[in-house]
């Protein structure tokens, strides 16, 4: 059996700056906090905790040290929690999600009514909702329906979801607000993984995706697949593996979400090989 690898696996530059930030903290031997999860990966937060990094959920619960703001972001009170504190803050927040939180405030301070594109609970969303309080969150089409007419409207998106999705959002609040205002703040990275799904699932019938099952681009690499017709099963090692899954198969395809490390994909490739054989 073949195994086909993505054309697009690996850590994202985001995922990469955050964890190299949390190891490089690490190294110094002061006590290390991640607030949070530093990204959405088992693997890595088992790495980080050898390391002696801790993961809370409040800066209070960090007596000294040093506290690492994780890839997805916090609302701005988080930040100054940790200041007040007296802790050392390093901040981890990817590049495009500081991004998306600058277009957040803009919107919300020029008076625009803040809809976001995304997941409510996810740390993003959360971190996006501290630039604009008052902004509504809506994930499905069933919710964005129920939307009242604006007057001023303002459009920005979670930064992993689907780039069609955002689309179909932004034309529906052009048509309930007398005026649209809207930042693309999809990531381009997300899209380029999102689009090596969608040929992968061109090629085989079964598809395995390995990342966090908490991770918000690796679950909708599986639903991208799904949409395709195509086998897609969501696993975070290789131990998860099961042998029903590729046996009999000629082809299967393996791809990883952005925080999954290629060490794991090549451990669940080879574990696909053995047995298929």
């Amino acid at each position: 059996m073949e195994v086909l690898l993505a054309r697009e696996n690996g850590f994202c530059f985001g995922v990469k700056k955050a964890v190299e930030l949390t190891e490089a903290a690490a190294e110094t031997g002061r006590s290390v906090y991640n607030l949070g999860q530093v990204v959405h990966n088992p693997k890595i937060s088992e790495r980080l905790g050898a390391l002696g990094v801790k993961v809370i959920k409040d800066p209070a619960e960090a007596k000294e040290g040093i506290v690492v703001i994780r890839a997805h972001g916090v609302p701005p009170e988080m930040r100054a929690k940790i200041e007040a504190q007296g802790l050392e803050c390093i901040d981890a927040t990817c590049s495009l999600v500081l991004r998306a939180q600058r277009f957040t405030k803009q919107l919300a301070d020029e008076g625009y009514k803040v809809i976001i594109l995304g997941t409510p609970e996810h740390p993003e969303v959360v971190g996006l909702l501290g630039f604009a309080p008052a902004a509504t969150v809506v994930e499905t089409k069933e919710e964005w329906e129920k939307l009242p007419r604006m007057k001023k409207a303002g459009v920005v998106s979670q930064s992993t979801q689907p780039p069609w999705a955002f689309k179909d959002l932004v034309s529906h609040v052009s048509e309930i607000s007398q005026e649209t205002k809207v930042f693309n703040t999809v990531c381009p990275v997300t899209v380029k993984r999102q689009h090596a799904a969608s040929e992968l699932a061109e090629q085989v019938n079964t598809i395995i995706v390995v990342g966090g099952k908490n991770s918000a681009n690796t679950r909708e690499l599986v639903n991208l697949a799904k949409m395709q017709g195509r086998n897609a099963y969501h696993i975070e090692n290789a131990d998860e593996l099961q042998s029903e899954w590729v046996r009999g198969e000629a082809r299967v395809g393996l791809i990883g979400g952005c925080s999954t490390p290629m060490d794991t994909l090549l451990e669940v490739k080879e574990r696909a090989e053995k047995l298929a054989a």
